[in-house]
């Protein structure tokens, strides 16, 4: 039995996003930046047993919750979500989620909470594996000292995210959580 994959294109005040979900939750949100969107979409055919289909409408209670964050409604946004990943990618993920909005979080710090206190690396890559941004807030997380460290979008767009969420960034952020 195929399962479907809905996908859509939404705008941001930080430029335009692809969305994508599954009857599970969301499978992807990721800042298109100048990606091609059928790379994105070929991204979600690597899953046989699912049909992509261009179509906002199951996507309407996501779009919602995200125009509540883009409007600063609310801060912490939250949907039900459908990973795909390692064992160690999602208890990352899981820990990345609960970083509340306005905080943030060394990758050391992300590491010793999930467990594995000399992984701090791992944490970054799976930081920079996570398909559904903003529902999964890698943007919160910070290199040691208070410096931005990477994110996929850009350190400018990391910079916007934290600033929307009310964190105060300068050249650096603190690591307070």
């Amino acid at each position: 039995m195929q399962r479907a994959i809905y996908y859509t294109q939404l705008n941001s005040p930080w430029g335009p996003l692809f969305l994508a979900a599954t009857e599970k939750g969301i499978c992807s949100l990721q800042f298109l930046g100048g990606k091609d969107i059928s790379d994105l979409i070929s991204q979600l055919r690597d899953k046989p047993s699912h049909v992509i289909q261009e179509n906002a409408l199951p996507l309407v209670p996501a779009i919602d919750v995200l125009e509540q964050y883009f409007s600063g409604e609310t801060k912490r946004l939250s949907h039900a979500l459908d990973l795909q990943g390692t064992p160690f990618q999602l208890m990352v993920w899981s820990a990345l989620r609960e970083i509340p909005p306005g905080k943030v979080a060394t990758y050391a710090e992300i590491a010793g909470e999930i467990g594995k206190p000399r992984a701090a690396r791992a944490v970054g890559q799976a930081c920079g594996s996570n398909n559904v941004v903003l529902f999964v807030p890698c943007h919160r997380v910070v290199a040691a000292q208070g410096k931005l460290g990477g994110f996929g979008g850009g350190l400018t767009l990391k910079k916007a995210l934290l600033r929307h969420e009310g964190v105060r960034v300068q050249h650096e952020v603190g690591a307070e959580r």
